[in-house]
């Protein structure tokens, strides 16, 4: 990697927000070549970016070249990057992706966007009712997912019919059932409910997340209450502001394509001053050698 493209790699990973605004107003096939070589490291600029932008960028790419950056995107990011891809592109794209990010966002975009459905997290902890604690444990630990606030508890058809604290899990002895001390759902969210009931919902005011149900009680996932929070703070806020010229000062004067163009889009936009620009990239090359 030469070192424009160590450049414009530093600064995608760093400066998340800047580096979506100056993908933002690059030409689309231009940040199109970014996101194919810069590849996963692409996944933070475009996470901060509109979901429209990125998936016009990700329409003009093969799937195998768009998957790298898509599947490091949150989740629920990557569905709306998805929902917008034309025609069967967004199918080409999912079965590009892992075994298990496939099946996550199966799940949720079998929800119409807007509803609780399209926003949950589906890879939550579950059990099943008829373990032990200490069953429930290596269960646990063998999963390997990052444990959050609760786990779920459902019967041999995947019914919902419990919900069990961490703390409990730990304090229970080894041989108590788990239907023992797991507690019932206080509240749960149809996968059908829109968005704005979901806001409004009661049960936030006890719980940070809450599992989210399809008609017959299966349990499908959660959703966390800061998900929701998130995506309010975005589309109040937007992204203003300008780029910070100490930041990208030393970037300037790049003229390739791909991720030597993403260096040019950044010094256009920061419109650094030639003769300092030159002067730092010298420092950098020299501290470099």
């Amino acid at each position: 990697m030469n070192l424009e493209e160590r450049l414009a790699v530093t600064f995608l990973q760093e400066h998340p927000p800047e580096a979506a605004l100056v993908l933002e107003r690059m030409p689309a096939d231009h940040r199109a070549a970014v996101v194919r070589d810069a590849r996963t490291a692409a996944a933070p600029a475009l996470g901060e970016m509109l979901p429209s932008a990125v998936a016009d960028c990700v329409a003009r790419l093969d799937a195998v070249d768009a998957a790298p950056a898509l599947d490091n995107l949150a989740l629920d990011r990557a569905v709306a990057v998805l929902r917008r891809l034309p025609g069967d592109a967004a199918l080409r794209t999912i079965e590009a992706l892992p075994a298990d990010k496939q099946e996550q966002l199966r799940r949720v975009l079998g929800y119409p966007e807007g509803t609780a459905g399209a926003l949950m997290d589906p890879m939550v902890p579950e059990l099943p009712v008829d373990v032990s604690v200490a069953e429930a444990r290596v269960r646990l630990r063998r999963a390997g997912q990052g444990l959050l606030h609760y786990v779920y508890v459902v019967d041999r058809s995947r019914i919902l019919v419990g919900v069990l604290e961490i703390s409990d899990l730990l304090r229970a002895g080894g041989r108590t059932p788990v239907r023992r001390v797991m507690r019932d759902p206080d509240h749960t969210l149809p996968a059908w409910m829109p968005a704005a009931a979901v806001r409004t919902h009661p049960g936030w005011d006890s719980a940070p997340m809450m599992p989210v149900t399809d008609e017959a009680g299966r349990l499908l996932g959660a959703l966390r209450y800061e998900t929701l929070r998130r995506l309010e703070r975005e589309g109040d806020a937007g992204r203003s502001g300008q780029l910070a010229t100490a930041t990208v000062g030393a970037l300037g004067e790049l003229f390739h394509l791909g991720l030597a163009g993403f260096i040019e889009g950044v010094a256009a936009a920061a419109a650094p001053r030639g003769g300092q620009t030159s002067s730092r990239l010298a420092e950098y090359e020299e501290g470099g050698r």
